[in-house]
């Protein structure tokens, strides 16, 4: 029976929407079209209970699939499951017709680059709903996101494949876990405990999303943001080196939530559990959609490491490829330094970054919620980055150090012209209207008016003209 898969899709689906490709036939894959809030999506979900004799022949409808988004674009839904014929207590590493899915042109390979040709061109979400394993892992990384069961997994080996290979006894958890890929790899953007909470992050994040790249980004009608109190500017301590909840910020900021994706802000974090000092995701200003990056300084003090330099070029480039304005909320301490840091290729890593951000196509808008120092500037995509504009709220401040950095810096035997460099950096660095009359920041903004700066900036911005069409950065 392929009722299990069926079910996944009807539950994820509109009702009555799913039109089913090979309804007549076993082929190990349930494909089809359908609609998630009346918008066309392409859906394939693996069949667990039984498989069809002819395994490479079954696979070619999945492919089918895959080639039918290419010609006619719209956005493509896994649910990814153990195929029925590796449920043996045995599980044997060697499938049927092996050789034929490796080197056919029409075997595994083609799986994998159709992704990779789709890539930008429509959006990809896969829902893993068991342990993944070897040539099915790949499919998985392709998709731009992936939303896990809390009990499922991926490893290209097994835990007694490792073993046997290398001599590594390893806990599956920890090789290929759920809540391992969150918080470590960065390869799962969201965990949950039940397949319907999966399902609502599916429909929550193409709600973002365009049918397809250099499609119109769909609206929705405008909320009023999540009531806080304190306000933003209470928020946000004068203190440089006290830290603050920029997720409060965030939902003073953004439209409510569409209450069939829950309540509070419409924020949907990607990667929420990786890289946690920094913020990357999706929100609607106006009912418009809009890519959200900020730094948060209750982790790591908000400063930029090698994973937080990936999750924001990964994230900036998927908004790149589908037309998406992005806002960054700068409360930015720069890059760390060390050897741990250097040897994991920050400088790479942050050039990566930089170089991301820099190209580009969507319109960008940079803020200056607190401090915005040494080369974190530019990874907030500040001046020479091509921001739209370059703003600052009034108590920011703008400067190669901050005064804690530039007191351990400096020496006990400094000459005066160094004190005094010194000190006038610091002068300087707070002086907005001076930075302004110099040309060097565009506007100084109330936090009371940041909001309605927000949705002027996103004016005219949701033509999707704007899209690059690349291909995601796999990072």
């Amino acid at each position: 029976m392929q009722l299990k898969a069926l079910q996944r899709i009807q539950a994820l689906l509109d009702d009555k929407s799913f039109n089913e490709f090979k309804a007549e036939s076993i082929t190990g894959y349930v494909t089809g079209s359908g609609r998630i809030a009346g918008r066309k999506v392409y859906i394939s979900a693996i069949v667990s209970e039984k498989m069809p004799p002819n395994v490479f022949a079954g696979f070619q409808h999945h492919l089918n699939l895959l080639e039918e988004a290419l010609k006619n674009p719209a956005p493509v839904i896994l649910i990814m499951d153990i195929p029925g014929h590796h449920t043996s207590a045995a599980q044997s590493p060697f499938p049927q017709n092996p050789t034929k899915l490796l080197a056919d042109k029409h075997g595994m390979g083609r799986w994998y680059a159709l992704h990779a040709q789709l890539s930008g061109k429509v959006p990809q979400i896969c829902v893993v709903c068991e342990k993944m394993g070897a040539a099915l892992t790949f499919p998985v990384a392709l998709c731009d996101a992936v939303v896990m069961l809390e009990n499922a997994g991926m490893s290209i080996g097994r835990p007694d494949v490792v073993e046997k290979i290398i001599g590594e006894k390893v806990d599956y958890k920890k090789l290929g876990g759920a809540e391992m890929h969150a918080q470590i790899s960065g390869s799962v953007d969201k965990v949950v405990k039940s397949e319907d909470e999966a399902f609502m992050f599916v429909r929550h994040y193409l709600s973002f999303l365009p049918i397809a790249s250099g499609e119109a980004l769909p609206l929705s009608l405008e909320r009023e943001p999540v009531m806080i109190s304190p306000t933003i500017a209470e928020l946000i301590p004068d203190n440089p080196n006290i830290t603050f909840d920029i997720l409060s910020v965030i939902a003073a900021l953004v439209d409510n939530s569409d209450p069939e994706n829950g309540s509070g802000a419409s924020l949907l974090q990607m990667r929420a559990e990786f890289a946690k000092e920094v913020i990357t995701g999706f929100a609607r200003v106006n009912g418009q959609p809009v890519g959200i990056i900020a730094n948060n300084s209750q982790c790591k003090g908000g400063v930029f490491f090698p994973a937080s330099c990936r999750k924001v070029s990964r994230f900036v480039s998927l908004c790149d490829s589908f037309g998406l304005p992005l806002v960054f909320l700068a409360d930015s301490a720069g890059f760390m330094v060390g050897s741990t840091v250097e040897q994991a290729g920050i400088i790479r890593e942050a050039a990566l970054m930089l170089q991301t951000i820099a190209n580009t196509s969507v319109a960008k808008l940079s803020v200056v919620l607190r401090r915005d120092y040494t080369a974190g500037v530019y990874a907030m995509a500040g001046p020479g980055m091509n921001p739209e504009n370059f703003i600052a709220l009034p108590t920011a401040i703008i400067s190669i150090y901050g005064k804690a950095v530039a007191d351990k810096l400096g020496h006990e035997d400094s000459n005066i012209c160094e004190a005094k460099n010194r000190q006038d950096m610091l002068n300087n660095a707070s002086d907005l209207q001076e930075l302004q009359r110099q040309g060097l920041l565009d506007e100084i903004v109330q936090a009371k008016d940041l909001r309605a700066r927000i949705k002027q900036f996103l004016e005219g911005k949701n033509d999707g003209n704007s899209a690059s069409g690349r291909p995601v950065l796999l990072l």
